[in-house]
């Protein structure tokens, strides 16, 4: 196959361009605003603008350049940047591709009471994050091109720099990760690799078009038992409970408080979005990814987060 890359530059473009090399397929990737530090070799490398310039065809377009949700970002920023790139994104895949696949986020259903989730879920984001992801998927709904879009759950392994394992590695390293009471909250992860593989898989199959699907591992897991693998992978000892949610929303208040006051250097330790993301119960359905690809991800739980833990240079000695 011959396929058209938007962020392939960042954590999870990368992971797909990289994993579409390795497939034999062509690859052409999009340039960002930013200057990458590196190229990899073997990609066809532009701005998105020149490719559509340049008439050159592709199979698919694989959409996964976003502005990431995190902190300090203006909530108008995620509309303006997302929904405005999407746009630009699919008119170049009218053009140049016969296809489009769009890398969405779970983040369109928010954290509903009613679970598991599974993709007749109301959409129900709690931030601009996944409200923009909603608009951008109805872009690529209405395009005219066969489309594919995929959910992914909160992904994690090497070469992420901003996410919420890399957070909590390097906090739980430095032995300043707390639980949040008695850490019972379910969230649910996938893989770099697995990811990238799925999304793979997805664009060279028929039984993908028109089809939106989650992406994520076969079960959750507890937070509490996600901070024990991250201590046994950096070798470091972290209390298995921790004051009550309700204590430490207090103390994300007052972080957040001081963070407008620029009291803190950088990301402050605690926020009241921080907080939810480890501490708010949640788990999927991946049986409409198992129905249309014949398979899920393989990594598990451990292993990820060990390799993870490795590649950030935190593993024990």
């Amino acid at each position: 196959m011959k396929v058209l890359v938007t962020g392939a530059t960042g954590f999870i473009g990368g992971a797909v361009v990289a994993a579409a090399k390795a497939r034999g397929w062509e690859v052409g990737g999009v340039l960002g605003q930013r200057p990458a530090p590196s190229l990899p070799e073997g990609v066809s490398w532009r701005r998105l603008e020149s490719w559509q310039e340049s008439n050159e065809r592709f199979d698919l377009v694989i959409h996964a350049a976003a502005l990431r949700h995190r902190h300090g970002v203006a909530p108008a920023d995620y509309s303006r940047n997302n929904i405005a790139l999407t746009q630009d994104v699919v008119e170049c895949a009218q053009k140049l591709a016969s296809r489009i696949l769009f890398l969405s986020s779970i983040a369109v259903y928010g954290w509903p009471r009613d679970l598991p989730i599974d993709e007749t879920s109301p959409h129900q984001p709690n931030n601009e994050y996944g409200q923009s992801k909603i608009r951008c998927e109805e872009l690529v709904r209405s395009c005219g091109l066969p489309f594919t879009i995929v959910q992914p759950s909160i992904t994690y392994g090497p070469g992420d720099t901003d996410g919420m394992m890399d957070k909590i590695l390097r906090m739980v390293a430095k032995r300043q990760f707390i639980v949040p009471g008695l850490g019972l909250a379910r969230v649910q992860l996938v893989y770099i690799d697995d990811l990238a593989a799925m999304i793979l898989n997805a664009a060279a199959s028929p039984k993908t078009i028109g089809e939106t699907f989650i992406c994520t591992y076969r079960d959750p897991i507890r937070v509490g038992e996600l901070v024990r693998l991250a201590s046994r992978a950096v070798g470091k000892w972290i209390p298995p409970v921790g004051p009550p949610r309700k204590l430490l929303s207090l103390g994300a208040r007052l972080c957040e408080v001081a963070d407008r006051f620029g009291l803190f250097k950088g990301e402050p330790p605690l926020t009241r979005d921080k907080l939810a993301t480890i501490s708010v119960d949640r788990c999927y359905r991946i049986g409409r990814m198992r129905r249309l690809l014949g398979t899920e991800p393989g990594t598990g739980y451990t292993q990820g987060i060990e390799q993870m833990a490795r590649a950030l240079g935190l593993t024990r000695t």
